[in-house]
Formats: C-alpha cells, structure tokens, sequence
C-alpha cells in the first residue's frame, strides 16, 4: 500500500494541517476555543493563550494573509504560531486530537509521528505510529459521560450516539473557563468504537418525518429542550466543528423535503455562518420553505434555544415576527400564486423616506456627475433620519421617516467625514441624535471589501459584507442605508456586463425587503456636454452610467445635473447671490415604480456648508407678482389650520371645497380675511394649483384606496398618518 506520509516531524504536521485545513474552518475552531476573544477587523484579541480576557495575545485572522493564525504575546514576547498552536495552549489538545478534529479535511490514509520525536537525521529513520480509527480518541468508551444523545433512524434504532465529556483536573475535579462554566467536549460512538458514520444522520428522525415545521438549532441540548415544549427539533452531527462547506456532501438532509425549516443559529459568528449552510443544504434537499430567525440584539453572544427557554423567552412571539422573512421556493404547482391567493386583502400603502420622492424600504440609485456633491447629499439625508427632528427637507421634499442609518464610504476617511459632518452641523447637534447614525469611513477600517463579487458563474455576497449585514439584520429600526460608491463595492463589470448589474440590482432589493430600510445607492453619470443640456428627467435617467438594468433593477432613482451657465447666473441674480461655476443643479425623480412627485427641483449650493439645497419654492416665488405670493401662503395656513383641526378641505368648488369652507368660516384668522378678499373661485383654486406646483401642500386619502383629495402640508398630520376627521358631514 502507498503510505501518504502526513509528515515526518510534529512541525510539519502542524505546518500541513495549517496549510490544508479551511482557512475559514481555523478561524471557526479559534472563535470556539476563546469565548472570552474580540474581534477588531481583521485581528483577534485575547489576553493569554490560556483563554484569559484581556489584549496582550494579538492573533492575525485576515484569510487572505500569508501571516494568517500567526500572532505575539506582548506580555510574554512569545510567538503565535498556527492553529495546532492554539489547540494545544487553549484546548489542552495532543497533537493527534487536533487532527481528530480536522479528519474530514486531512486524508484518511496518513501516518503520523509521536508527540514527542525530535527531527530525524539521516542516521535514525524518524519512528511513526500509524492511527486506526478506534484509536482516534483519548476518552475510553468505558469512560464515565454526563450526557448522552442517541442519533436513531426513522423506526428508533440507534444509529450513532454522541456523549458529552467535562474536562478534569488531576484530581477529578471539573475544569472551567473565565466565566465559570464547565469545559466540555464530545465524542462520537458507534457500537462500542469511535465514529461517525456515513451518511451522517440528523438528530430526531421519527419526529420529523411526523411534523410539518422542523427547527433546526446548533445543539442536542436545544433540541431536546425545545422538543420538551412541544416544537420538533433537529440538529447536525458535532456542530460547527464537522460541518462545513466542504463536509456538507456527508450529511443526510433529505428528511426536511417538504417541511417548512425554521434555523436558530448561536448568536455568534460561527453559529450563524452554520446556519446559512444548512439552509443551503435544506433548500437542495426539497424543503418547503426556510426561515432564519433573528436574534434580538440585546442578547449575549452564543445566546441560543436553552438560554431562551431558561430566561422564559417569549419563543412563539419570536417565531411570528420572523414570519415575513420565509424563504419558499417557486411553485407554479399550487395555487400558492393565483391572484385571489397570494394578493388578498386591502393593498398596503407606500410608505416614504422623504415625502413623495424616494420610498422608504426600496433600493434606490442616486446618480450624479463627479463633484456634484452626492456625497454630501447623502450624509446630510443621513443625519436628518437619524435625528428624529421633523420638518427637515432634502432632495427637495421633506424627511418623512426616522430611524437608525448606516453610511459606509470608500474614499473618504475619518478627518474628512469628520469635517463635513461638523460643516453641516457646528451646533453638534448630533451629540443628542433620537436615533443612531453609524459611519464607516473604510479607508480607516481595512480598506474596501466587495458587496458582491464574481464567483466562477456567479455573483455572490462578499464574505465579509456578509458578516456586516447580519449585524445590520438584527437592527430593529434600520430606515436607511448609504453605499458610496457603486463602483467600489461591485467586483465586477456592471458597465458592460447587463448579468452583472442586474445580480447587484437584486442584492440590494434583497437587503431593502429583509431589512425594511431604503437602501441607497450612490452612482456616476456620464458627462453633459456644454452644447447639449440636460432639461427634462428622462434626459438625465439616460446618462446614468451601466447598462439599463442598473436604472431598471431598482424601484427608484434620483439625479442631478448642473445646468447651463445662463441659466445659473440668470437664478443667482433672481436670488441675489453670488453666482460660483458648479453650484446651481437640477435634479428630479428619474425612476419610479409607485407615485412620486416627478417635478425639477432647483439646487443651489450653500457657500459655507457645500451642501446643494433646494430652492425650488424661491424660485418659483420669484417669477409671481407679491400679491400672488401672499395669497398662496395664505392658502397654505388655512389648509393648515383645517388640517390640525380635523376639518380638511378638497380643491373641488362644492360644500367640502376650499372656497366654500373660506366664506363659510368664522375665523378671523389673517389668512380667512385675505382669502375671503380674493374675489373669484378661479383666484383662489389658481392659488391652490400654484401652492400644489410648489411642493407646499399636497392631496391625502381619507383611507386606504379612497380619493386623494383632502388638502394637507406636507408635515402635517396627514403625512404623519395621524389625521382624524372631526365631522361626519363630509369632513366640514
């Protein structure tokens, strides 16, 4: 037989399980090992190879590094070197346990040397020891077990059984770690001898067969304490330590075909990137639907069924939040999809993120030419979200929702975000924000990584965006999330490749329906040309860079351009200010899928804060005699005052008319006084139509899927679903 000679010293057989082991299986296998461990980017800290709490022990966990697993000890000066390393430091591992623990990636057919040989000389053969099977283990199956977990078939006969072990001391006595629980380990046994077998089985076969919703969790612990309270629970074979991406094809799933699979991973990295393989693997295997549940954020790490249970958790209340987030395959077999199935009831509003411009909990693509300020347009929607104050306007409507925001930046880093953030807000205001606004400058946190990236055919999410956007999942008010630059995140050519632009189109839509915030996206558009201006919104739409299933992918989209130098010089003089080449923009919705107001807003960039703001409502003011003016503002306090009141007025002439309600009206209000002075229906419903143009009132719905016709600010109750009408006789 050819001996594969899995090294001839202990270090080359450290070094080659270093290097033929999963980086992202070490990295698994370092996260369990130290609990007490933090991450920060792409470095673990930890205080001692022991296991100790603390900063002193820095261990490289960059995968993509050649210095990866490798690390110093600043208090001891020693040297970290490789995961054979940390086992034998932090689990007390021989290095033959170590390769028990990573079998299923080293070959079955290797010789591995004695603990303690030296390194042989050409005198003296190196002495190996051949490991069978049965003596993969340092526990005798004679050993005393605390707990035991019998795997069995679908009629109940044992298959495999796993039992769990506490390590001890010298003295029998219990080991712990820093937080005092037991350290435990498990093994595996099949008629007597270690081993797993093939294939490996799911825990809880008879029940499952005989139920439709199947949890799957981490552990047997968590199964059998949920299986206790009347849930069917399963879980795989020895965790996060066996299977992996690479060991999937050994496990048996196909007792969850047809069952709707509900995944509780550990709340911790490793549990979660656990998880999602088995939710790849219960997909192949026929499952009805898959649902990751969300772990609320206010839970410790490695949080899971049993601490639930012990806590008395609310678990069916976590079952139904999570409901809306079920993955289900696409049947065109049932009736699942017919119209009076799958679309029933009354349809839902559009909710919006600024009023009548840009939905909220879609993705969008904000697109400019360079150095037109997108940036600063974004980090300024950004802090108004965030800091729960109404009455804020940008992009030309008003903010109408608040919430938690996520901005991430790739080009620029902390100093510059710091000074745009202290231009738009010198009073730090931002010190006392309702909710958070999260900034990542990347050029100070590692540098950019890929949203999504090109993986043989496919265009999958980027691995370590992965890991952020589970964090971003378990936001409970996340309303909106900023990615500045497209070009920067995408790892392929969404210019030139239409697959490529519609697979990022349909991540973000994605992110946007599981997260529920907008999810806006920054983009270049190509260069106007002096002699050919941009005057309407599909012009602009048309030089938004990529292929047309950039625009077509995303349910909205919102440009700006400059415009022409007469045209700048003629609004600045109106204006009187001073006229600056790159400062005066027109922008609009170029992209809807649901209403939205489609008018050119005017742009005009502030001097000290470099902020472009809208001046729409000035300009347009500008270009009407005062007396006009004064009655469309007159027009909209009165809409104001019947809006607070409960008493709102259509634009329509009859008994529930604005005009009607005026002359009716015994306020003594200046602007009932000027109105009922204005002679004619015509004036006063011109001075509708124009406070209508001017985005200063707008038309409302008295209910779901009636007339929009009641007249309302765009702040007041109405917008803010508030509205309650005080009359029964058609609201007058």
């Amino acid at each position: 037989m050819n001996v594969l000679r899995f090294g001839k010293t202990t270090s080359e057989v450290a070094e080659r399980i270093s290097r033929e082991v999963p980086r992202s299986v070490q990295l698994s296998a370092l996260l369990e090992t130290y609990p007490e461990g933090v991450q920060r980017g792409k470095e673990f800290f930890i205080g001692s190879l022991n296991g100790e709490a603390g900063k002193s022990l820095r261990i490289n966990i960059d995968i993509s590094s050649p210095w990866f697993m490798t690390g110093k000890d600043f208090e001891s000066g020693d040297g970290i070197g490789g995961i054979c390393k940390v086992f034998k430091e932090g689990r007390g591992y021989s290095l033959a346990e170590s390769i028990e623990y990573f079998k299923d990636y080293i070959p079955s057919d290797y010789v591995a040397p004695p603990e303690n040989v030296v390194k042989p000389n050409k005198e003296t053969p190196p002495q190996v020891v051949t490991l069978q099977p049965e003596q993969k283990t340092s526990i005798n199956p004679s050993t005393p077990f605390e707990e035991e977990y019998n795997y069995t078939d679908a009629d109940g006969a044992i298959i495999v059984s796993v039992r769990k072990y506490y390590d001890r001391d010298a003295s029998g006595g219990i080991v712990r770690d820093n937080s005092g629980k037991p350290k435990k380990q498990f093994r595996q046994f099949m008629n007597g001898r270690q081993g797993v077998p093939e294939p490996r089985p799911l825990y809880n076969i008879p029940n499952i067969l005989e139920a439709n919703k199947i949890i799957w969790v981490e552990g047997e612990k968590c199964a059998d304490a949920l299986n206790a309270l009347g849930y069917t629970a399963t879980c795989t074979i020895g965790g996060a330590g066996m299977l992996s991406e690479n060991t999937a094809s050994k496990f048996d799933f196909s007792h969850l075909r047809n069952k709707d699979v509900i995944l509780w991973p550990d709340n911790d990295d490793a549990g979660k990137k656990l998880a999602r393989i088995v939710e790849v693997q219960a997909k192949a295997a026929g499952a009805k639907s898959t649902m990751m549940l969300k772990i609320p954020s206010t839970k410790e790490e490695k949080w899971d069924a049993a601490d639930a249970i012990e806590e008395d958790f609310n678990i069916e209340k976590m079952l139904k939040t999570n409901a809306s987030k079920i993955k289900k395959p696409i049947s065109l077999i049932d009736d699942s999809l017919l119209i009076n199935e799958y679309f029933v009831g009354s349809a839902p509003e559009q909710n919006f993120l600024i009023g009548d411009t840009i939905p909220l909990g879609v993705p969008c693509v904000f697109a400019a030419a360079g150095d037109s300020g997108k940036g600063m347009m974004t980090l300024d929607l950004a802090m108004k979200v965030a800091s729960g104050a109404t009455m804020q306007s940008a992009f030309g409507g008003l903010v109408a929702e608040h919430g938690d925001v996520i901005l991430i930046t790739a080009e620029d880093d902390k100093d510059e975000m710091h000074r745009r953030i202290s231009r738009l807000d010198p009073s730090k205001y931002r010190e006392h924000y309702e909710h958070k606004l999260r900034v990542l400058p990347l050029p100070n946190l590692g540098g950019v990584f890929p949203i999504m990236q090109k993986f043989d055919n496919s265009y999958l999410m980027g691995e370590e965006f992965s890991r952020i956007y589970d964090q971003m999942l378990e936001m409970d008010t996340l309303k909106l999330i900023v990615i500045d630059p497209m070009a920067s995140f995408v790892h392929a050519d969404v210019n030139a490749d239409p697959a490529a632009g519609a697979a990022f189109m349909s991540l973000l839509a994605q992110m946007a329906t599981e997260t529920g915030a907008t999810v806006m996206v920054n983009h270049h558009m190509a260069k106007i040309r002096d002699n050919d201006p941009v005057t309407t919104p599909e012009q602009a739409r048309n030089l938004i860079r990529g292929t047309s299933a950039i625009v077509d992918g995303v349910r909205s989209a919102f440009a700006v351009w400059s415009v022409d130098e007469g045209t700048g010089k003629e609004r600045c003089k109106d204006l009187d200010i001073e006229y600056t080449r790159n400062g005066v923009f027109d922008g609009a919705v170029v992209k809807s899928n649901g209403p939205a107001n489609r008018e050119i807003r005017h742009f005009i960039r502030n001097p000290e804060t470099g902020l472009l703001e809208d001046r729409s409502v000035d300009i347009r003011s500008l270009a009407m005699s005062p007396t006009a003016r004064d009655r469309v503002k007159h027009i909209v306090d009165f809409v104001r005052i019947r809006e607070n009141d409960g008493r709102a007025v259509s634009q329509g002439g009859g008994v529930d008319g604005l005009y009607t309600a005026v002359h009716e009206s015994q306020e003594i209000e200046p602007c009932v006084i000027v109105l009922k002075n204005s002679g004619k229906k015509g004036t006063i419903n011109n001075s509708i139509i124009k406070a209508l143009e001017m985005g200063l009132i707008r038309k409302y719905a008295l209910s779901l899927g009636g007339p929009e016709k009641w007249l309302g600010t765009m702040d007041g109750s109405f917008s803010r679903g508030e509205y309650e009408r005080q009359t029964g006789r058609d609201n007058i």
